[in-house]
């Protein structure tokens, strides 16, 4: 029995030595963080500007590429499954990780992850082109009554944040039914055909503002923005709960089964490169609210949300 025991020791040992050996050499080759929408967009922005913080706190490289389809899921699903060694990452959004897995059939769901870091959690804003006529929200409605049918609004997909905004706002203002939607594969493209006027209304974070000549009309926060002071909240303008406040919360994951060395080495990594100068003054060049959790605590902030957002859902129609 001791003899087996002995053995069972060493054995246990052994793999603790291999694990500690693991994360001590992580990372040894390229990481890849995966952002499941078009170049251009809102995701892929932050992206990339966490991105060099992130190579720099690891002391190893890291790139972004592009995986689009499926508002956000076609990236979660090719990621979900693939070997957990730490070197491919995705930037799940509220949406991708807790929303569309619950109203379509993927092959991922809340156990196909291995939390790593939360990054941001901004409120979303509907807003027009800057030449629009629209000055206010009242105008819109106003407008959309006079002639039902006549105006449409993008999204980046079915169930994607840009949807439920202005689902939020359209159905809490009663007229959804009087409007159309059209959907692309991320907010680049959609921007694009508002420009061109083929779309007359968008929602997103205030990072996309910055990347536009925009008019926001409404913002899904508690209070208003202290960058944008004259627009009004969504309560303001009569949108009651729960479609009245709107976050899009994003952060890193791992497939499942993540070494916890490394996850711990990724977690901790991901904080030094959320505080970081140069991450901070993306932020507060893009007004993107830093919202840092390390892995077990996002680990169970994830949970909870996927858990809540069923009446989200409920109230979205979807």
């Amino acid at each position: 029995m001791k003899l087996t025991l002995s053995c069972a020791a060493v054995t246990v040992a052994a793999a603790l030595v291999g694990t500690t050996a693991l994360a001590q050499d992580f990372p040894q080759r390229p990481i890849n963080l995966v952002a499941p929408f078009n170049a251009g967009g809102g995701t892929d922005l932050l992206l990339r500007g966490l991105a060099p913080h992130l190579a720099e706190a690891l002391d190893g490289d890291v790139f972004v590429s592009n995986m689009a389809g499926g508002s956000g899921t076609v990236g979660a699903a090719a990621l979900a499954g693939q070997r957990p060694d730490g070197y491919q990452l995705g930037y799940w959004s509220v949406t991708v990780a807790t929303i569309q897995p619950q109203i379509k059939d993927v092959p991922y769901g809340v156990d196909s992850w291995t939390p790593i870091c939360s990054v941001a959690a901004s409120p979303t804003i509907l807003f027009v082109n800057a030449d629009s006529p629209f000055q206010t929200i009242e105008d819109v409605v106003t407008a959309v009554k006079a002639e039902p049918g006549k105006y449409i609004y993008g999204s980046s997909g079915p169930g994607a944040i840009t949807h439920l905004t202005v689902v939020s706002a359209f159905e809490g203002l009663g007229i959804i039914d009087d409007m159309k939607h059209l959907p692309f594969q991320g907010s680049g493209p959609a921007l694009q055909a508002m420009a061109a006027g083929t779309i007359q209304f968008f929602g997103d974070t205030e990072i996309l503002l910055t990347r536009g000549d925009f008019r926001p009309l409404v913002a899904f926060n508690s209070e208003r923005l202290a960058s944008l002071p004259d627009v009004p909240t969504a309560a303001e303008v009569g949108i009651e709960a729960p479609l009245n406040e709107l976050y899009l919360w994003g952060g890193l994951f791992a497939p499942a089964g993540l070494e916890p060395d490394v996850t711990e080495k990724l977690s901790s990594a991901c904080e030094t490169a959320v505080a970081s100068d140069g991450f901070q003054a993306f932020a507060e060049q893009t007004s993107t609210v830093i919202d840092y959790r390390n892995a077990a605590d996002f680990d169970a902030f994830f949970r909870a949300q996927y858990g809540s957002n069923g009446a989200l859902i409920e109230a979205a129609g979807l």
